[in-house]
């Protein structure tokens, strides 16, 4: 299989960064841990909170509200949070908040019935994780040199990507051999063992000015917010990369709230039962994507693969939901059956992970080398914000159109905007003489 030795040959490449550096060593490990067991807490909550909604008219908004638990966070702390992880010890940021998480997930054990202590744990978890995320993408540039930044990106997009695929792959099993508990008690002791990882890595040096008093706190924010949004929107390097990225992963979300439905209308079956056919195939295009990112960047500059990457993922999301015309009939013979209606739909998610790994990649890297060590948290803090600023209107108003229309024609108005959006992104560049 191509596509294995292609990826094997990355994780070779990217391997020495692990075999002679300790530290890398020891962040990447605690990123797969905690990747891995968010991704597993993830989907069994999805389809927990779909089950106990399926039936009634708000089945998708149910599962929306809960994807929102976990985004609206960042819209109220990401940037905040970017500023003060620059001001902080990174080391100890990530320790703090692995730990409260894997505290935190135990909660579920009690109220996993009660949908809005549902929302408010995943909401609590998530606010950690707006300090977590800027803490560990900065301390990147820390423990590897600047020129290794691709290949250390591309392997924790790999391994982000690897654990959504054993994330995902693993919940039903899990819930399957211990339970609907399961997940709790298994994600709980990965969070638990990413705190100990990160505990010997070194930390970075914390400017010595305080943010001071209340009033004072709330206007040093707001001036390093400003000034943090200015330095964005002056540099190409930045706001681009930000731009794609919010609406990668903003579709992202969008999809995932939808795929609890998506696969009943179009696959005849719940989610548990295709995950083989939607969900697997989606982390194998994106460990793909990773596999072969360092090969396309020796023909393509990053900003192009981008650029065109937004472009190619919108055309495949317009045709995921243009495959529930495949259920239709002609002349009293439906178009496919539902063995070739699956394989037409992950052959159609394993392109679309593709995509979105070559995307995030090039991106994550434009943004890692355009920003130094004393603005790079408040940046990447700034990221987590807007990508969730702009799916928090999509994902509620996608989930709640689902339930009025369908959700095949949701995804497919999504697609042909993305694919509008695209489109004139490249004009844009091509006049500017940077494509």
């Amino acid at each position: 299989m191509r596509w294995w030795q292609s990826a094997k040959k990355t994780v070779s490449t990217e391997g020495t960064l692990l075999r002679g550096n300790p530290n890398f060593s020891r962040l990447w490990t605690s990123q797969a841990l905690s990747q891995t067991a968010q991704n597993l807490l993830n989907f069994a909550l999805i389809i927990r909170v779909f089950e106990l909604a399926q039936g009634t008219r708000f089945a998708n908004f149910s599962v929306a509200l809960l994807i929102l638990s976990f985004g609206v966070p960042s819209i109220i702390f990401a940037a905040v949070a970017g500023i003060y992880v620059d001001r902080w010890n990174r080391r100890q940021v990530m320790v703090v908040t692995n730990f409260a998480r894997a505290i935190l997930v135990l909660g579920y054990l009690f109220f996993e019935h009660n949908l809005i202590i549902v929302l408010v744990l995943s909401f609590a978890v998530s606010t950690l994780t707006q300090f977590f995320a800027p803490a560990e993408a900065a301390t990147i540039p820390l423990v590897v040199p600047r020129d290794k930044l691709l290949q250390a990106n591309s392997l924790f997009v790999f391994t982000l990507n690897t654990s959504f695929v054993i994330g995902y792959a693993v919940s039903t099993p899990v819930i399957v051999l211990f339970g609907s508990n399961g997940p709790y008690f298994l994600t709980s002791l990965m969070f638990l063992v990413a705190t100990l990882l990160v505990v010997p890595l070194p930390g970075n040096k914390p400017p010595s000015k305080s943010l001071g008093g209340l009033g004072m706190l709330a206007a040093n924010i707001k001036h390093e917010m400003s000034a943090n949004f200015q330095l964005i929107r002056s540099n190409h390097n930045l706001y681009f990369p930000i731009f794609q990225l919010t609406m990668t992963q903003a579709t992202v979300g969008v999809v995932l709230a939808l795929a609890p439905a998506l696969s009943i209308a179009v696959l005849s079956a719940p989610i548990k039962a295709t995950a083989l056919i939607l969900i697997i195939p989606a982390g194998l295009g994106m460990v793909l994507g990773v596999a072969l990112i360092g090969r396309v960047t020796k023909r393509f500059s990053k900003l192009q693969i981008v650029s065109y990457g937004l472009l190619f993922g919108s055309f495949f999301l317009l045709l995921l939901g243009m495959t529930g015309f495949l259920h239709r009939s002609i002349h009293g013979s439906q178009i496919a059956s539902l063995v070739q209606i699956s394989a037409v739909v992950a052959s159609v998610v394993l392109l679309l992970g593709i995509m979105n790994a070559m995307v995030s990649t090039a991106a994550q890297t434009m943004l890692q080398e355009h920003t130094t060590d004393k603005t790079r948290g408040k940046v990447f803090g700034a990221l987590n914000m807007m990508v969730n600023i702009a799916a928090t209107l999509p994902i509620l108003f996608a989930g709640i159109l689902a339930d009025l229309t369908s959700v095949t024609k949701v995804i497919m108005a999504i697609g042909v905007s993305l694919t509008g959006i695209a489109i004139g992104q490249i004009i844009t560049l091509r006049r500017r003489g940077l494509l």
